[in-house]
């Protein structure tokens, strides 16, 4: 017997969509044909279109719950909880998009309140993260917000399509050397010895093929 197929896979099938398109601008038929699913389908598990951007909004809220968990979870290394935080912010710049931001505030300011409310706890959560690093003399002392910003601003930037053609770089390596960057930026050098990087290039690689 085929497995019901979950709401969170539809969810996944327009991610990459409405990270680059308003959602207030697509009709349930353009929805219907990015979930690859009939019409009829479709609203035998959404009622409604404003029912699928709720599930789009609540999908990344709760990946932002598990992002400021992650943050605080004492029982996982700073080195890796580095590694794991910086996936999490590339994760959030390229789906919780500026134009998805924008849209959500002006036709869905309810959604818009309670995404951004969410996106704040994890940006305090990594606040508090940094600056129990820095006390725990693993990180260099440096300014905890600017240093979380610093991710936000630049992913955000490093994703547009017009930064590789301007600089002449793929997105990979972009990626890649920013992470470098934040790197010698935030760990002392002792530290910069013990980090693993072996699987961050692949992992990255493997976030920025759903987007491709």
């Amino acid at each position: 017997m085929r497995k019901p197929v979950s709401i969170e896979t539809y969810v996944e099938k327009i991610k990459p969509i409405i990270r680059r398109t308003k959602f207030s601008q697509l009709k349930v038929d353009d929805l219907a044909k990015y979930m690859d699913i009939s019409k009829v389908t479709l609203y035998k598990h959404f009622s409604s279109k404003d029912d699928i951007i709720e599930r789009v909004v609540d999908y990344y809220i709760d990946y932002s719950k598990k992002a400021d968990a992650m943050a605080k979870d004492d029982s996982v290394s700073f080195l890796d909880r580095f590694q794991i935080t910086f996936l999490q912010s590339l994760m959030c710049a390229m789906y919780i998009s500026d134009l998805f931001l924008q849209d959500l505030k002006e036709f869905y300011p309810h959604h818009f309140e309670n995404l951004s409310v969410a996106l704040q706890n994890r940006n305090k959560s990594l606040q508090t993260f940094f600056e129990s690093g820095m006390e725990q003399q693993i990180f260099n002392r440096l300014n905890a917000v600017l240093f979380m910003v610093q991710d936000d601003a630049v992913l955000r930037r490093l994703i547009e399509p017009s930064f590789s053609i301007q600089y002449d770089i793929t997105l990979k390596q972009a990626i890649m050397d920013f992470y470098h960057m934040k790197k010698y930026q935030l760990l002392k050098p002792e530290f910069l010895k013990m980090i693993d990087d072996s699987n961050m290039e692949g992992k990255i690689v493997h976030i920025l093929q759903t987007i491709s």
